[in-house]
């Protein structure tokens, strides 16, 4: 009998039951080297197959050897014939090619104890790959075992995914060998590993890929066996798309007792499971440390396929953001530890773009329980194709979407209460600050400035809760850009700081938040930013005529533009676009008025004036007509109010501070009747001496110094043409200037007085809280200031600089003259302020009660420019340099 024959009988043998595959194992190696063709009693003396069981054996395989099976002559394969041939009648066998079956090429690759060699099927005549134990492996039984083992796992494991084994056969020296399909060496490492091949592998690919090798697995767990050793060296990919789960010689049943499924007709064996051999881990773990399981690295008994997904799990991360999982860069040891006890970062922590279905399922793959990880390899190849089909991630990023937005309420939340926290806090400050004297020391200003350092806190904080609510809603339109949730929260912020900008004069910060809010506007702002501006306009008496100019910005300065023509009073329901306007109302009998306001998207403006004439409103005033205006919150004045709108009546204020010639006829009336109040009240410099800036000419007549105007001043006012007349009045204290307005009100039979804060700041910049009279853009030469000369700065004629003039047509509010003015907004009224007495003579200036200056000046710089500026307490005996007033009067409204 022959050796080959033999070997048929003992497969069977082994199959039946009827011997051992350590017998078999024996008798193969005892065959190899005997190599001589004997009887079948000698060939298996010694194992335990019955004789009788082996003679039915050898019978069976006579009787398969002269019959074999032909096909139909209309091809059909159902139909078989099994009866014995004629020998006339059997077909000519092929002559075998002399010499051994398989030609061995080159050396294809090398492995622990394996080398995998090119050769060439002479008798197919196709080229395989042999895989052969090393040379001096074969005397070492467990090598030999587990490669046995291998080829058959590998041989019965028939998928696409599966390198194919063609044939398995021992070598004359004894050492087995195994045949398969040759495949291009080239892994997933090498793909990760070098840039040019990465390039032609897009992550769509390789997830594609590895969804391949998921349901490869999927099948070896379906036949009982575990893999491994799954990592991206033992995934290997062709030149045409082949993807291939390579390497088993690791592989394990997932059930120790448990057999490979076996054809009934397909005789194999299958050795003792050996004892699991190490790869840089514990004598007592299998596998490549990174991707062994944290159960198996516990060395937990209830391993399952679970093992195999987690190492699946950590190929897929390598994936997803070119880095592995647990690599703690400090060899072996670490990266086994940094598996058992390391939750490993988020994907998109790494690669934002990383899509949320596949992080979902990595994640789920790598978690430390294996309860919690997918049941099946099946499952995960279905995630995978899900990801590729594109229906599951896009709803997968909806939901995230959603997530995000419901995340920005919190820091939304957040941003409000500390916007309120700071306005509170600063006003506070300011409350505190205001109870001490500047002279005063540290220690009774803590407090205040603890609290001014408290309200810088919470103004940035408010900013990170606000950078934040953007960022998580940007994200949430990165994962759905149709996201409902995430367009409504932006616009909603967007709007918001539209209108901060517009309320702080930033119109290209306006501009850039409402194009903002278009992009986002889900219907709700739409209205809005396209909506007109509703105006109506009655007048007391009716009938005057009416027309209205836009602001425009000329040379920086705001300017009425655009004329038109409205019509007569009463005007009802006038449609514009929103913005800065001003309204100038014609009546016969009456001064024209000058009516700014700020007309606002979708508003209607009920706008009523009372016509007074000339006598009324007096010579050297201008008429204010009452109603809102804005005062305060311009936080680059000195000491502003907290922005609010306040409602103020009407009233007629001076086109120009007090002059020089003004308050000395005042001074020539009191010379008349009390020469030394006349000299009380004339101005002199902080020092005392009186007269300072004023003198008694030689008809005894008051009048200013001629010195008031020195120097290069000169050139542009001449000395003997009376300019020094026209200088404001200066070195005057408080009580002065209230004094000089009911002298004046005597005069004229009115209730003339020092404006309020709210008229003074009403008057300078209209309605549209504009920071300078005439607009929102400072230069020197608008105003009277410290750096509008080229020469030293002195006092100069009012009405000098032309462009210093508000909406109303008040000069010199932002330069030329610091002014008192009647009150202490919301703290002292002009009433209670006027019931304060005066000072006796000699009082310490520091001993007299506290009042408040507005306005810019000729020695002092930009910031006093600005409308909002109010400076900090002054006290009342105070005489500045820069310091002097302007009058106003109540207009009181008649009845219709």
């Amino acid at each position: 009998m022959r050796i080959r024959d033999a070997r048929s009988i003992a497969l069977e043998a082994v199959a039946r039951g009827w011997m051992s595959a350590a017998e078999l194992w024996e008798l193969a190696a005892r065959w190899a080297r005997t190599g001589e063709t004997q009887s079948s009693d000698k060939l298996f003396e010694g194992s335990s197959l019955d004789p009788l069981r082996l003679a039915s054996l050898v019978a069976e395989s006579t009787k398969q050897a002269e019959t074999v099976p032909y096909s139909t002559d209309d091809g059909d394969s159902k139909k078989r014939d099994t009866q014995p041939r004629k020998p006339s009648e059997q077909p000519q066998r092929p002559s075998q090619p002399p010499g051994p079956r398989y030609k061995i090429g080159e050396l294809l690759g090398a492995g622990g104890v394996g080398l995998v060699t090119s050769a060439l099927d002479r008798t197919i005549g196709r080229t395989v790959a042999v895989k052969t134990l090393k040379q001096g492996r074969d005397s070492e039984s467990n090598a030999a075992r587990r490669f046995i083992e291998e080829a058959h796992v590998t041989a019965q494991l028939e998928h696409p995914n599966i390198v194919p084994v063609y044939d398995m056969g021992w070598l004359p020296d004894g050492q087995p060998y195994y045949t398969m399909r040759i495949v291009k060496k080239q892994s997933l490492r090498d793909v990760l590993a070098r840039a040019e091949l990465k390039a032609q592998w897009p992550l769509v690919r390789l997830v594609g890929a590895l969804s391949q090798v998921a349901r490869a697995l999927a099948y070896a767990h379906a036949r009982g066996i575990l893999h491994n050793d799954i990592k991206p060296e033992n995934v290997l990919l062709g030149d045409f798309g082949e993807v291939y789960l390579a390497d088993w010689g690791l592989a394990r049943p997932l059930r120790e007792a448990a057999a490979i499924e076996i054809p009934s007709k397909r005789p194999s064996v299958i050795p003792p499971p050996a004892p699991p051999r190490a790869n840089g881990t514990s004598s007592q773990t299998s596998g490549t440390p990174g991707y062994i399981s944290p159960e198996m690295l516990r060395h937990e008994t209830d391993v399952d396929e679970r093992a195999d997904i987690f190492s699946l799990g950590v190929v897929l991360y390598e994936l997803l953001t070119g880095v592995h999982p647990f690599d703690v860069g400090a060899g072996p040891a670490a990266m086994i530890l940094a598996t058992i006890d390391r939750t490993p970062r988020r994907p998109r922590d790494l690669v934002p773009s990383c899509p949320l279905l596949l992080e979902d399922l990595c994640l789920q793959m790598l978690a430390k329980n294996k309860a919690e990880r997918p049941k099946s390899a099946d499952y995960v190849a279905s995630e995978i194709e899900a990801f590729l089909e594109g229906a599951k991630e896009r709803e997968r990023r909806k939901a995230e979407a959603v997530t995000l937005c419901e995340r920005a309420r919190e820091p939304i939340l957040r941003y409000q209460h500390l916007e309120t926290e700071r306005q509170r806090l600063t006003e506070l400050a300011r409350q505190t600050l205001k109870q001490v004297k500047g002279w005063e020391p540290v220690e009774r200003k803590r407090s205040g400035w603890s609290l001014e350092d408290r309200a810088s806190e919470a103004e940035r904080e408010s900013g990170r809760a606000l950078a934040e609510a953007i960022e998580l809603y940007t994200k949430a339109l990165g994962y759905d850009a149709e996201c409902v949730e995430a367009h409504r929260g932006l616009a909603d912020l967007y709007w918001g700081s539209a209108r901060r900008a517009e309320t702080d004069r930033q119109p290209a910060v306006q501009v850039y938040y409402e194009a903002l809010v278009t992009d986002h506007d889900q219907g709700k702002y739409a209205a809005l930013l396209r909506a007109e501006a509703h105006l109506s306009i009655a007048t007391n008496p009716p009938g005057a005529n009416v027309v209205i100019y836009r602001y425009a910005e000329r040379d920086r300065v705001l300017v009425p533009a655009d004329e038109r023509y409205l019509g007569r009073t009463p005007i009802a329901d006038v449609r514009l676009d929103p913005g800065s306007y001003l309204v100038v109302l014609k009546a016969a009998g009456y001064p024209d008025v000058r009516y700014p306001l700020v007309l606002a998207r979708g508003a209607h403006h009920e706008v009523d004036v009372n016509l007074y004439t000339s006598e009324e409103i007096g010579e050297g005033y201008l008429y204010v007509p009452g109603g809102a205006a804005i005062v305060g919150g311009d936080s680059d004045a000195i000491e502003p109010l907290v922005r609010q709108e306040v409602t103020v009546g009407d009233f007629a204020i001076a086109r120009f501070p007090v002059t020089m010639r003004e308050y000395c006829a005042f001074l020539d009336d009191l010379e008349a009747k009390d020469s030394k109040l006349a000299e009380k009240r004339a101005p002199r410099d902080t020092s005392g001496a009186p007269a300072f800036r004023t003198r008694r000419g030689a008809g005894g007549k008051w009048e200013p110094d001629p010195a008031i105007i020195e120097g290069e001043a000169r050139k542009m006012f001449p000395a003997g043409e009376g300019h020094e007349l026209n200088v404001p009045a200066y070195l005057v204290d408080w009580f002065d200037a209230a004094a000089f307005c009911g002298w004046r009100g005597a005069r004229e039979g009115a209730a003339v007085r020092l404006p309020t804060e709210a008229e003074w700041e009403k008057a300078a910049r209209g309605t549209d809280g504009r920071r300078y009279p005439w607009g929102d853009r400072f230069d020197p030469t608008f105003c009277h200031m410290r750096e509008s000369r080229p020469y030293p700065q002195q006092p100069e004629p009012v009405g000098t600089f032309p462009t210093d003039e508000s909406p109303y047509g008040v000069r010199d509010m932002a330069g030329c003259i610091r002014e008192w003015v009647g009150d202490v907004f919301g703290e002292r009224s002009s009433e209670q302020l006027l019931a304060e007495p005066e000072p006796p003579p000699g009082t310490p200036r520091g001993d007299s009660p506290l009042r408040r200056v507005r306005g810019g000046g000729w020695q002092v710089d930009a910031k006093w420019a600005r409308a909002a500026s109010r400076g900090a307490d002054w006290f009342a005996l105070t005489r500045g340099t820069a310091t002097g007033f302007r009058c106003a009067k109540t207009l009181v409204k008649r009845e219709r």
